[in-house]
């Protein structure tokens, strides 16, 4: 690192200090702060900031007087390469003011969060509190609409790692898993769903739940990369679907067609199926509440012949096996049936 100071008398209108940081962060968005003094800010305080700062990363600091100045954040350059110019107020009270920050001589730490931030995420990461998995609006919008490509392949029976790896293959994000997370998606229980014409984000957290695995979205710099975790130790995740946006009635109309119906003495799974094959819906089954509840998807139900609903039909049969089901969808806004256990 090369610093050169330049001090001039208090009483004089400018103190320049330019600090030139190494070439080792060149990599990383460039962001060249401005630091106003305000009067009587002294001298030695404006020598610590500059020692201070010129450890926590900026590309280049500057220090001068002020002239009614206030906190501001200019960005530079294009939306793959951006750059920043950020313009601080030093106060008489010996408190450095960023946009969005008030800081201390004590608060390194503080200001490397805050550069970390701007660099990865630009003006909204400071100016906008993350959502889920500590991912900004537009961050988790992007990691919907990645996920949102569909599944062109049929994976009943398919090996987890070979349906997953299909999947990922497909897909623009990058995915990483420790060594617990692949010896549990390499085992040989075949995937029990057909999830083909389904998003890829909820096929792979359909496929990894069985596994008592989950999908969890990080930030890795200024990217962002999907962690394959144990359920257990994840405090949030990816989810198997998302809830429906307005009235079922609108979000799945054939569920509410009227016509006859009877079944008599049928597997409850080969019922549901057919209604699925009518309705033109996919069917996700919570797998693993099912068989903590031992529930037997080919024990036998029946409906009277009446003229009724496919929602009321469905309501009933499921009841049987102490079951129910919920209308999700997908990252591409396509309906399915979530079928899980009364307990959830």
């Amino acid at each position: 690192m090369r610093i050169s100071v330049i001090y001039r008398s208090m009483a004089g209108a400018a103190i320049i200090i330019l600090v030139s940081m190494a070439e080792s962060i060149a990599a990383t968005p460039r962001v060249d702060l401005e630091v106003a003094l305000e009067d009587g800010a002294v001298a030695t305080h404006a020598r610590a900031w500059s020692d201070l700062l010129a450890q926590v990363g900026f590309s280049s600091i500057r220090m001068r007087g002020a002239n009614d100045d206030s906190p501001s954040l200019q960005t530079t350059g294009t939306a793959s390469s951006p750059a920043y110019k950020v313009i601080g107020v030093l106060t008489d009270q010996n408190q450095l003011v960023l946009p969005k920050g008030r800081f201390g001589l004590s608060d390194r730490g503080k200001i490397e969060l805050w550069l970390q931030k701007l660099r990865e995420g630009g003006e909204d990461a400071i100016s906008i509190k993350p959502v889920v998995f500590g991912l900004l609006p537009k961050q988790l919008v992007a990691v919907h609409e990645a996920l949102s490509v569909p599944v062109q392949f049929s994976t009943l029976g398919k090996p987890p790692r070979e349906a997953a790896k299909k999947i990922a293959d497909g897909l623009t994000l990058k995915f990483i898993a420790d060594d617990v997370a692949q010896r549990a998606i390499a085992m040989p229980e075949p995937v029990a769903d057909e999830l083909q014409g389904l998003t890829s984000g909820t096929a792979l957290a359909a496929i990894l739940r069985p596994l008592g695995l989950v999908m969890v979205p990080e930030k890795n710099g200024g990217d962002i990369r999907l962690r394959l975790a144990e359920s257990r130790s994840a405090k949030e995740h990816w989810p198997i679907g998302w809830p429906t946006k307005g009235n079922p009635i609108e979000t799945l109309p054939e569920l509410f067609k009227y016509l006859p119906i009877e079944i008599e003495n049928i597997p409850l799974i080969e019922s549901l199926q057919a209604i699925g094959s009518r309705l033109k819906t996919p069917l996700l089954f919570d797998h693993n509440a099912l068989a903590r509840d031992n529930v037997d998807l080919n024990m036998k139900v029946s409906f009277p012949r009446t003229n009724t609903f496919y929602a009321r039909a469905t309501d009933r049969l499921l009841f049987q096996a102490r079951l129910k089901y919920d209308i999700r969808l997908d990252e591409a806004d396509k309906p399915f049936l979530w079928i899980t256990t009364l307990k959830q």
